[in-house]
């Protein structure tokens, strides 16, 4: 019996010999594929020769992929993939002077030291290696709109810490009992956050390319 899965599995290492790797063109490639094979069986075609049909009309991987290159990326996605990087940007550089003022300016107490270094560890690490680890989302607007998402919260979490949790940690204490070591762990938890949430948002379509590799 004919597998069409496995036959778009083929398919699709078909296109990624010819140099087709990257996540979006190949996805939206696919996306095309199924619908002509759709429309070919409902015009009554046996499932094999509408995708033998739809994959002929799709045309040779070499030919799509110097076609694709033409195509730029849609102007929603890049600026989405800009803001993942300015919230991850911004999150890391103020947790790194945050990290600094703890660690060589304020003589912070030895816990609020080590907590800094390994929260710009962690940060850095999951920088680096978070596409190995994210799900792979295969729908480039579905993945542009969860990095979206994920910068939301990052922004708007570290602005409500800055107008609302911020303001509470003066009020609670006197001024002379006041702890800046406080101060600095919890603005050492609000940068990390924006700062993961923007590495997470920047890898997705690393996590989502991986899937590719592993099948060829």
């Amino acid at each position: 019996m004919f597998d069409l899965e496995k036959s778009i599995v083929e398919w699709r290492k078909q296109m990624l010999a010819a140099g087709i790797k990257s996540p979006v063109p190949l996805e939206e490639l696919e996306i095309h594929l199924r619908e002509e094979i759709e429309r070919q069986v409902r015009l009554g075609m046996s499932l094999r020769d509408a995708f033998e049909t739809a994959s002929g009309k799709m045309g040779r991987p070499r030919e799509l992929k110097t076609e694709f290159k033409k195509i730029s990326v849609p102007v929603e996605i890049r600026f989405v993939k800009l803001a993942d990087i300015a919230c991850g940007v911004v999150g890391l550089f103020f947790l790194l002077w945050t990290a600094y003022v703890a660690l060589f300016i304020h003589e912070a107490n030895w816990a609020s030291r080590a907590f800094g270094l390994l929260a710009v560890a962690a940060t850095i690490l999951i920088w680096r290696h978070a596409g190995r680890f994210l799900p792979a989302i295969r729908q480039p607007k579905v993945r542009a709109a969860a990095g979206l998402a994920a910068c939301v919260v990052g922004f708007g979490g570290t602005l409500m810490f800055i107008r609302q949790v911020l303001p509470g940690l003066f009020i609670v204490s006197a001024p002379a009992d006041f702890s800046v070591n406080r101060l600095l762990v919890s603005f050492v938890v609000a940068w990390t956050a924006m700062a993961i949430l923007g590495a997470i948002a920047f890898r997705l379509d690393e996590a989502a390319g991986k899937t590719e590799s592993q099948h060829v």
